[in-house]
């Protein structure tokens, strides 16, 4: 286990000097949301909850996913911190939910697979005060040593919007486990052709610079809306990133209400050209979020295969 481990590892520091991409995997929640009833809950409820009521069911996904094409795949973890779980009651199961998730990832990884363990934001706003900067590090420290526990290979923080709140994300990691550390933010506010900003203000420069500064493994975008308008962000993240690989894992498209659901759009064969550009344009890591299938990701992958990419 040590040696298989360590060879992961490996692999993940390998993807600083590779010239072709990792393909990562696509969507957990939005693509896992329709099984919830399945389980008595509700398509709104947390996906988490198929960590404990329906674990193959989230096997079955990871393993859509690798057999598509995927290289990297993602913990279903994205709401697995205690400020997400507590409207759900499923604080005290906090622990139990996070290792599952890693160790469900890594039985359909397998060792051919890297397995990122998730985090995402807290849902609360550290400007107005909400949570204290301590309480966050604390509830990221403790998620992220549950998904070390479960065999999580590297930490990915992402669809953060407060640069603040991704820096405790990482501090608490860091308090806890030496694995490696993604970042990835979520670009969706100002104009699309000067470049966009996160939510709270930050630009793709600021944050592959605090990357830099914070020395992370890798550096990107994520969710957001998808690839239109996002060039510019992804062009600015691989000239700042230095030493960090981008990754570029963004939806399908920009959502639309249409029937009462969301639509998110993009064909695979859109996907496949947006994965060719990013490539082209050096990024290291290449997913996609919502609205990203098995079937986009399969298309993705052959395109990159086509252009001698993987």
């Amino acid at each position: 286990m040590a040696s298989s481990t360590a060879d992961r590892q490996t692999r993940l520091r390998a993807m600083h000097t590779l010239r072709r991409p990792a393909l990562y995997d696509g969507a957990k929640g939005v693509f896992l949301s329709p099984r919830l009833p399945d389980v008595g809950k509700t398509p709104s409820d947390l996906t988490e909850w198929l960590n404990l009521l329906a674990p193959e069911t989230v096997r079955q996904a990871h393993r859509d996913y690798i057999e598509a094409g995927s290289q990297i795949i993602q913990t279903n973890s994205f709401n697995g911190n205690r400020f997400r779980l507590e409207p759900h009651g499923l604080v005290s199961r906090m622990e139990e939910l996070n290792l599952l998730a890693a160790r469900i990832a890594r039985q359909a990884a397998g060792d051919s697979v890297l397995v990122a363990g998730v985090l995402g934001p807290s849902g609360k706003l550290l400007p107005m005060g909400e949570a204290s900067r301590e309480a966050l590090v604390e509830a990221f420290a403790e998620q992220a040593r549950a998904l070390a526990k479960g065999g999580a290979d590297f930490f990915h923080v992402e669809t953060m919007s407060d640069l603040e709140e991704a820096i405790a994300a990482v501090e608490g990691i860091r308090g806890v486990s030496g694995l490696p550390v993604a970042l990835t933010m979520s670009f969706d506010s100002g104009k699309v052709g000067s470049g966009l900003r996160t939510m709270m203000g930050v630009s793709a420069r600021q944050l592959a610079e605090k990357a830099s500064e914070l020395g992370l493994f890798s550096v990107g975008a994520n969710c957001g809306r998808g690839l239109e308008g996002y060039q510019t962000v992804i062009r600015q993240l691989v000239q700042a990133a230095g030493q960090a690989v981008v990754i570029a894992k963004l939806n399908t498209g920009v959502p639309e209400m249409r029937g009462g659901q969301v639509d998110y759009g993009g064909s695979p064969e859109e996907m496949a050209g947006y994965a060719l550009w990013c490539a082209h344009q050096g990024v290291g890591i290449i997913g996609g979020c919502c609205g990203t299938t098995p079937t986009h990701i399969e298309a993705m992958a052959k395109a990159l295969a086509q252009a001698g990419l993987r």
